[in-house]
């Protein structure tokens, strides 16, 4: 979660939303990513720019083992690309009330819709992924930016 915090506040500093992502291998190997969506495609969340470089070096199979760390709770997008992905697991931060999908992703695995499932932890490093994202928020608010889009719309 280092890393992906290093990469939120990388993102921060170039006008991006400040969320940053780790997806790590055993053995060691990562793929470090922050959101790029303001400079970029609205594709160019971090969790997806993490996953890309991944599949790209490692190809689909090579994920099953791999943890995704991410300072906030992903959207909805970021999870069906981790579920496509077939990673072997989820940890993130600070959850994200308004376009958080880890809430949503649980009720379509309940009824059995994706085949794919893995463990999702949170609460890890969360009131310094929290900080980066309100402080991120508060200077736009008082810049005149507006507002609009939440940590998971990044």
């Amino acid at each position: 979660m280092d890393m992906a915090l290093e990469q939120a506040r990388t993102a921060a500093s170039e006008g991006e939303v400040p969320v940053g992502a780790v997806l790590a291998l055993p053995g060691g190997t990562t793929y470090a990513a922050r959101n790029r969506s303001e400079s970029g495609s609205p594709l160019g969340h971090a969790e997806m720019e993490a996953l890309g470089q991944a599949l790209s070096a490692e190809g689909r199979r090579g994920l099953g083992a791999a943890t995704l760390y991410v300072t906030a709770e992903p959207c909805i997008m970021c999870l069906g690309a981790m579920v496509h992905a077939r990673i072997g697991g989820l940890v993130y931060a600070c959850e994200e009330p308004r376009f958080g999908g880890v809430a949503t992703l649980g009720v379509l695995w309940k009824e059995g819709r994706y085949p794919h499932r893995f463990p999702i932890a949170s609460g890890l490093r969360e009131g310094e992924a929290r900080k980066l994202l309100q402080d991120f928020f508060a200077t736009r608010r008082r810049s005149g930016e507006s507002e609009n889009r939440g940590a998971g719309e990044e």
